[in-house]
């Protein structure tokens, strides 16, 4: 006769929002000479003479009893019933990030990468490659000469003074802090918004970050910690890029995705494609200048899809884009489990099938 032991539903989500915590890939993945290898590598490709990227990584390694709990974890959960699946492929999610997480700067980084941040040969995949081919070719927008330094929080109108004063006006326990060497313009963690240092924004880029960043992920993160199960905080497997394409959708409805923000978008989505197909980041920064991005932009966005040796995140926001508007297209209501945090929106019809989560979790003991 099969047996078993009861293990708190609270327990296993501390270990596994632990494991998030200390993996940290994208942290992990943040040249700590991000800004003199930029520099460099600007001057490089202004002289027609591209060099690769000489980055160095603060953080390697350490996390292989991590990775080996992990396993273990979702090898015993997946056989937990329905909600112990749930912990198990989120557990299996984590376990490709710890692996990536350890060989950050490495060649071996890409195929874990792949694995994690894959594209599934989908509809949603298949318009998302077909949109971001339009939309690279959309014209670069012209340099507005009003903009302001992201992190003047002596000017109301500055990103850092405008994020401030939008979690403030909703009582989110935010910080808003500067970054240097950050790969995106801003970027939301546990309580913390991340601002780059160095950037300048016009007023529309600007209201468009604070909507991404506050309405599309702190104000969920924030819900989150009031449900009953850590699920929400933790997130199910692909709720972490559902809430980017969310997070998109809400850019899309609040009249943001402008032409030069599809532009971006478009470039960033087959930079990515092509790291995931083995370019080098000299062929992806060439291939971006084929599209028409300027010398800046294209070290940019060949940065962006190469950081830590090719995580290649950046192919996951345009499919999450197309999954979430079609799903709810078809079911508004949906998205009240979005709002509730990382949910991935494939799954919330499961969700509400199980009802309330237990308070344990039986877990077969090892043959």
């Amino acid at each position: 006769m099969a047996t078993s032991f009861g293990v708190k539903r609270r327990e296993l989500e501390r270990a596994l929002l632990a494991a998030e915590q200390s993996i940290a890939l994208l942290d992990r993945c943040r040249p700590e000479n991000a800004p003199a290898e930029r520099a460099r590598l600007l001057r490089a490709l202004e002289r027609g003479r591209p060099a690769d990227p000489r980055w160095r990584y603060g953080r390697s390694g350490g996390l292989g009893e991590l990775a080996t709990g992990l396993a273990r974890l979702s090898e015993s959960a997946a056989r937990a019933g329905p909600w112990g699946e749930l912990y198990a492929a989120r557990a299996r999610e984590l376990l490709l990030e710890a692996r990536a997480a350890e060989v950050v700067g490495k060649p071996e980084l890409r195929d874990l990468a792949l694995a994690r941040f894959r594209v599934d040969d989908d509809q949603d995949s298949s318009d998302a490659l077909a949109c971001a081919t339009r939309w690279a070719r959309l014209p670069a927008p012209t340099p507005c000469t009003a903009r302001v330094p992201s992190e003047d929080d002596s000017d109301p109108s500055s990103l850092i003074s405008r994020l401030r004063a939008a979690i403030g006006l909703r009582r989110l326990p935010f910080r808003v802090v500067v970054v240097d060497g950050l790969a995106s313009a801003s970027a939301t963690g546990d309580g913390v918004i991340a601002v780059r240092a160095g950037d300048r924004h016009d007023e529309v880029t600007t209201r468009r970050i604070v909507l991404h960043e506050v309405l599309g992920h702190a104000l969920p993160r924030f819900a989150a910690r009031r449900e009953r199960s850590a699920l929400f905080a933790l997130g199910t497997a692909g709720g972490s890029d559902d809430e980017e394409g969310r997070a998109l959708l809400i850019e899309e409805r609040e009249g943001c995705l402008d032409e030069g923000r599809r532009r971006e978008l478009g470039l960033r989505h087959l930079a990515a494609l092509g790291v995931q197909q083995g370019a080098s980041w000299v062929d992806t920064a060439r291939a971006m200048q084929q599209w028409g991005a300027s010398v800046q932009e294209a070290v940019d966005l060949a940065s962006r899809a190469h950081r830590g040796g090719g995580l290649a995140r950046e192919v996951v926001y345009l499919p999450a884009l197309f999954r979430v508007r079609r799903l709810l297209s078809d079911r508004p209501e949906l998205e009240r489990w979005l709002e509730r945090g990382r949910i991935a929106v494939r799954l919330v019809p499961a969700l509400e099938a199980l009802g309330a989560p237990p308070e344990l979790l039986h877990l077969p003991l090892a043959a």
